[in-house]
């Protein structure tokens, strides 16, 4: 089922028809729906929602470089599993359509090239759009998507064929739904999307007769109620749909700063009240080493992260781990070594998309890494935790 929709808008200079194709993202009938419309419309130019990353990487058949020493470094792990999420979503979804995910887009592209047709990109860089969505998102609803990523089953991949139909006739209802289950997840990766498409499809429909937009859906009406607020003279500000708000200073990362204080706190003054006891500062320190290290080592080791990234841990967690900064965290000096004893190629990026089973994540080397860094920072962790228990006994 082909959404069509036609709008007549005034852009202060010109009066101009926009039609919208509204297609599913996997739908093999999108595809020759789109065609059907190019031939039938004649439109001046066709624009698609994309942008420039994913119009390359559509045309080249690539997947997108992840750059993992960066990931690591700003322990930025968070919109990494987003990505993969997304991603292994459409591409199961896809798979039980028969259809690869993008197709009705570059299908339209290549139309446009046998018409001769200008393309026009007009949706958001998706990596902007994913830093949105991280700095709007709750500290409760990013431990729930990580949490609903490790603990998916082989049967949570399976995608039931109904739903999938029921998802491509009917999108508004899903649209509706991850609305009430996810108004942030709703407003970045829909409403904030449907403006920015708008605004752009504005400013292109000036001088021209008539456009046509292949966008999923889910778009098509958010699109055409911005479209007709803007003839009315509302504006859209693209600037402030594409700034990524900075960090604020928010309660968990204070209280982030305060638990780091109070641990050295209470470390520096097992030290100075066992000064005078050289056996209790020796068992002091010894602990502190050996549950801090030795389980940050474990950590790796549970990974199956390589020996040398575990010697490392061991060495590096007692003193990392009364550093509060991400890059001194233990997790992201294991995560580094390890990287660099595995050679990650874009095929283990596939790899995590495609993977069906743990097993299969277990022994993919981009997840391993990942694994490893995540892994040896909770086994720091609970040896912190456990050694301040120590201490608080010995001082009482």
């Amino acid at each position: 089922m082909i959404i069509l929709e036609k709008i007549t808008i005034f852009n202060g200079i010109n009066k101009c028809d926009i039609y919208l194709i509204g297609t599913a993202h996997v739908s093999k009938k999108s595809i020759e729906e789109v065609e059907e419309a190019v031939s039938t419309l004649h439109p001046e130019g066709i624009a698609v929602e994309l942008d420039n990353k994913r119009f390359l990487s559509l045309l080249s058949n690539e997947e997108k470089n992840i750059d993992l020493k960066k990931v690591l470094k700003e322990g930025n792990f968070i919109r990494f599993f987003i990505y993969l999420i997304l991603a292994n979503s459409q591409k199961k979804i896809g798979e039980g359509l028969g259809i690869k995910p993008g197709s009705e887009m570059k299908k339209a592209i290549e139309i446009a090239g046998e018409y001769g047709l200008p393309i026009f990109l007009i949706d958001r860089d998706i990596d902007i759009t994913l830093s949105r969505l991280i700095s709007r998102m709750s500290f409760k609803e990013k431990i729930k998507i990580l949490w609903d990523l490790l603990n998916a089953s082989e049967d949570d991949l399976e995608v039931d064929s109904d739903l999938l139909k029921e998802m491509v006739e009917n999108p508004e209802k899903f649209i509706k739904l991850l609305k009430e289950i996810s108004p942030t997840i709703y407003e970045v990766l829909v409403d904030e999307r449907d403006r920015f498409m708008a605004k752009k499809l504005f400013e292109l429909s000036k001088g021209k007769n008539s456009l046509l937009a292949v966008v999923g859906a889910g778009h098509v009406n958010g699109i055409k109620q911005y479209l007709k607020k803007l003839e009315e003279g509302e504006d859209i500000d693209l600037i402030e749909l594409i700034r990524v708000p900075r960090k604020k200073f928010s309660v968990m990362k204070l209280s982030t700063y305060v638990v780091s204080i109070i641990i050295i706190g209470i470390f520096i003054y097992a030290v100075y009240y066992a000064i005078n006891n050289p056996d209790l500062l020796k068992m002091i320190t010894f602990q502190w080493i050996l549950f801090t290290g030795g389980l940050s080592a474990l950590g790796v080791l549970l990974a199956r992260g390589k020996i040398i990234t575990a010697i490392v841990a061991f060495l590096s967690a007692p003193i990392t781990t009364l550093v509060p900064l991400p890059l001194a965290a233990v997790g992201t000096i294991a995560g580094l070594v390890e990287l660099k004893y595995r050679e990650i190629t874009d095929k283990d990026l596939i790899g995590i998309i495609n993977a069906d089973s743990i097993k299969e994540l277990i022994n993919n080397n981009l997840f391993r890494v990942l694994l490893v860094a995540t892994l040896s920072n909770i086994g720091a962790s609970i040896g912190v935790f456990y050694c301040l228990g120590k201490f608080i006994g010995f001082l009482g």
